[in-house]
Parts: C-alpha cells; structure tokens; sequence
C-alpha cells in the first residue's frame, strides 16, 4: 500500500494543535500529511487541493459558527473536480453528524471525538480502496440517506504515546517575539451547562482529565526553545489546573523542571484555569518558573447566573482570585458572558456592577458576549426541552424569557460598535494586547512599569465608560423604550463611540511607546 496524501484543513490563528497532532500521527503511520490555514474564501483550500493531489481532505471545524465557511469550502472542492475522500472533525460535528453532512452534501463522513487513530486508519482504508463506512469512530450517510454511526474508536488513555505535534511548517525564529501553543492535558472534570470539552470526551470514552508526564511535557518545551527559538508558550489546555491536588502538584512538577533545565529565565508563558484555582500558593511556584498571564474562566458575576451556569461557585471567589493575581503582579484577562437563555434584568445589573468592582481599577479589560447554546452543551438541551432553540441553518440562537433583554442586547450590538468584536481590532481585545505587553518581562522586552501604570489607568477609564453607558442604556429599555434609535440611547451610542475612539488612540500610542522602550513586541490574543 503506497502512503496516502492527506491535506489537513483548519483554522489557524495560535497554533492549531489539534490538527497538527492529526498530521504527525499520519506521518508516524506512513503517511504524507500537508496543512493548509484556512480564514475567509474556498480559493487556497482549492489550490492546495489541486497542487497536493491529496487522497484525503480532513476539515477541522473548531467553532460551529464556522460551519457555513466550511460548507462552502466543500462545495468549492467538489465544484473543482475533487474526488478525494472528504471527512469533517471537530465538536460540532462529532456531536450533530447528520445535521453537517446533511448540510454539506460533498461530505464523505464525519471523524467523531478524537482523531488521530481513527483518520489513520480511514486514509489507509481510502487509498487501498478498501470498504471504510464500518470503522470505529466515524459517521456517514448511507446509499438512502439515512444516518449510520459506528462505535467509539479507542481511546489513548495516555497521551504520552501520542507523537509530538507536527510543527515543521512554522518559522518561529522568523518572529519578533517567538510564540507557540502547547497542551499538557486533555479533558476537563468540571460540568459548565454552557461548555461541550467534558461531553466530547465522555463520547471518546473517556472521563476527567488525562495529563502527561511532566518529564515529557517539559522535552517537548525544551525542544521548542533550544531548538526552535520559542519563547513564550501559550497553554491550550482547558483548565491548566483542574483536578485538585494531583493536577497542583502536576503543574508544580513541570515548574520545577523548566528551572532544573534553565528554561525559567528565557521563557513566559501563560495558562487558562477557574477562579477558585487560583490560590498564592499554587501559582506562586508557577510564577517563578516563567508564568506571566492568566485567562480566568469568570463568565458571570451575578450569583444566580453562576448557579445557572454550573460554575459551582459564587461571585466573591472571583474577587479573590482577582486580588491573588494583583498580588503577583500577573497580568489577566477573563471569559464574561453579560447574558444567558434564563437572564434577567437583576441578573445583568448584577453582572455590570461585578464587572466594575472586579477590574474598576484596570487591571484587566471588561468586555463581554452572550451565551449561546452550542451543541453537545447542557444548556443546549435544556433550551431545547424549554422550547425556545432557534435553528436557523447551522446557527443557533433563543429569545429572552423578558423581551425588553431583546431589545438590550440589540442595543449592545449597536451602540457598543466594535469594542466587545472578536477581531483583533476590537477594542476588548486591544486593550488586553496592551496589559500583557505592559506586564511581559523577557531578555530584550524588558517590563516598564510607567507603562503598567498608564495602561492600567487606560484600561480604568474604558472600563468605566462601557459599564456605565451600558448600565444608562438598560434603564431606558427597562423603563419602556423600544425604539434602538430613541434619541437618549442614541445619545448614549455617541458618548460611548466619542470616548471609545480616544482611549484607542490612546492605547496605540502606548503600544507604540512599549515598542520603542523594546527590541521586541507580538501580540498574544
């Protein structure tokens, strides 16, 4: 059997872990994989297709809003004259199959839950022209159209026996400040109604979180910046800390292993984890050995959204945590989703006024979002059985129980304008560039504290101006204006935009100034 030709397709801002595990446990097998980054249009999809040849298209299809892209894609790819296998994985798929290949009909199968074995085994199936709709671990539709789905593939309980992601494609020493992602863990044993991580696992077969052998974990570091020129790492684990006692002394283990090998004083690095996870104590050592930021997994403030949302914890945890990490000088920035399917207007003004008490003082930028219920969520079920899941496509969305939250949210889409978008320029996410540049201390990017301090009086200010425009707003619609362009809210719009464009003026010259007082600058997102 000749090696099959694979292209591997995805998203990639950070380092698409996921696929490149998927490529290097192609090549262990044998086989040619080739990664191919994917944002906007079809076009370079279809001309890598055209200049690879490949046997196998994989599609790794990360967030669910980017299903109708990826349908596109499939359309594209047959439209071309394509005739490779076609397979989509990912948490979306892996949970809704029918709904994906029904609504990608150029698809040959979904590759459900964890990938890496499965796809080798159906690249190996496909170019021997071998029978492949009966392996572990896929879905596909058969000859009249009904939905077949096979059992679980097996699991890799330890993920030690996984190859090293492939990485060969990446030019990290080409970057001003060297970056890459890396994954110590998988799996989580928290159950947020608003998160799918621990029922995708639990469809894998398996449960809680399976972590790596800190020795191990800290080769593969080592090799990146002995090797590749690495400098920071960005964690993608989903809860660097979860697990309790054994999970502290796991992340304590590779801290002290970064500094054994001396790679302490040349690296930072950055982890994500829960509020009542962060403790003086467990993070301390951590610091030590190159921690530098902190992404809080926060999502609300109001106590009865946090019991909504099964975070198992209340609000003061929050705070607390937010004191540790003022305490250690790290820099932070947090996940808040200002409304939920069961939000009220107490819930929102409760949720507003946490958000001033937690960051008022600019130690981190408030932005926020609204939970939507994605597939294989509790809270997707549960909006379901109520009746109020709105289907629209691949897109899902509800109505508030209070049709005036309709209206607020509408208003927050237009009269916040792009601070709270997901784009790089957002102000939400220029903001947080401009704490985690003013807090980063490495050989060559020395830390300034007059800009710690400007940006924090900065981001203080914005702060401000977006709680309390949205805290006027949400009056007015509670005492009954329905009309967005009412002229009060549209008033509000404007202050809010006026201010808006002067502290990102504002932010830009501090980032400029970080740069110059530097030899190095990258933006971390």
């Amino acid at each position: 059997m000749r090696p099959a030709r694979v292209l591997l397709v995805g998203y990639e801002d950070q380092d698409n872990l996921g696929l490149r595990y998927l490529a290097s446990r192609l090549r262990e097998a044998g086989h040619e994989p080739r990664l191919t980054g994917f944002r906007e249009g079809p076009a370079a999809v279809v001309d890598a297709a055209r200049a690879f040849r490949p046997d196998v298209v994989g599609l790794s299809l990360i967030f669910q809003f980017y299903a109708p892209r990826f349908a596109e894609v499939v359309a594209a790819l047959r439209a071309s004259g394509l005739s490779a296998h076609l397979c989509v994985g990912g948490h979306f798929a892996s949970f809704e199959p029918g709904r994906v290949l029904a609504g990608m009909p150029g698809l040959d199968s979904v590759v459900r839950f964890e990938g890496e074995d499965s796809l080798v085994a159906l690249a190996e199936r496909v170019v021997a022209g071998r029978e492949w709709r009966d392996l572990p671990g896929l879905a596909c539709l058969a000859d009249d159209g009904t939905l077949v789905e096979t059992g679980a593939a097996p699991a890799r309980e330890d993920l030690d026996t996984l190859p090293w992601p492939e990485r060969d494609d990446i030019d990290y020493a080409s970057k001003a400040l060297p970056m890459a992602s890396m994954l110590g863990s998988r799996g989580c044993p928290w159950r947020c109604s608003f998160c799918s991580i621990i029922t995708f696992y639990e469809g894998n077969g398996t449960r809680g979180r399976r972590r790596r052998d800190p020795q191990r974990v800290v080769d593969e570091i080592e090799f990146l910046h002995r090797e590749r020129g690495v400098e920071i790492l960005l964690w993608q684990d989903d809860d660097f800390l979860a697990g309790g006692p054994a999970a502290t002394r796991w992340a304590h283990d590779i801290a002290r292993e970064l500094q054994r090998r001396g790679l302490s004083r040349a690296m930072r690095w950055k982890i994500s984890c829960r509020s009542d996870e962060v403790k003086e104590s467990v993070l301390a050592p951590l610091v030590d050995a190159g921690l530098t930021h902190v992404y809080l997994g926060v999502e609300a403030g109001s106590d009865d959204d946090l019991k909504r949302l099964n975070k198992l914890l209340r609000s003061d945890v929050h705070l607390r945590a937010g004191d540790v990490l003022r305490n250690l000088e790290l820099s932070f920035d947090f996940g808040f989703m200002l409304l939920n399917p069961w939000s009220d207007v107490a819930s929102v003004r409760a949720n507003l006024a946490f958000l001033r008490e937690f960051v008022g003082d600019g130690a981190s930028a408030a932005g926020f979002c609204r939970m939507l219920p994605y597939a294989g969520t509790p809270a997707a079920a549960r909006v379901a059985a109520e009746g109020r899941l709105i289907e629209r496509g691949f897109d899902v969305d509800y109505r508030f129980l209070d049709p005036r939250l309709d209206r607020f949210y509408d208003w927050t889409l237009h009269g916040l304008g792009s601070r709270n978008a997901g784009s790089v320029h957002g102000t939400w996410n220029l903001l947080r560039l401009l704490s985690y540049e003013a807090h980063l201390d490495l050989p060559g990017h020395p830390r300034d504290e007059d800009i710690v301090d400007a940006s924090r009086a900065l981001i203080a200010e914005s702060n401000e101006l977006m709680i309390s425009v949205t805290e006027q707003a949400l009056d007015l619609i509670e005492s009954g204006v329905e009309d967005l362009l009412d002229p009060e809210l549209e008033a509000l719009r404007e202050v809010h935009a006026e201010g808006d464009a002067r502290m990102v003026a504002a932010a830009q010259r501090q980032l400029a100034r970080r740069s110059a007082g530097s030899a190095r600058i990258h933006a971390v997102r």
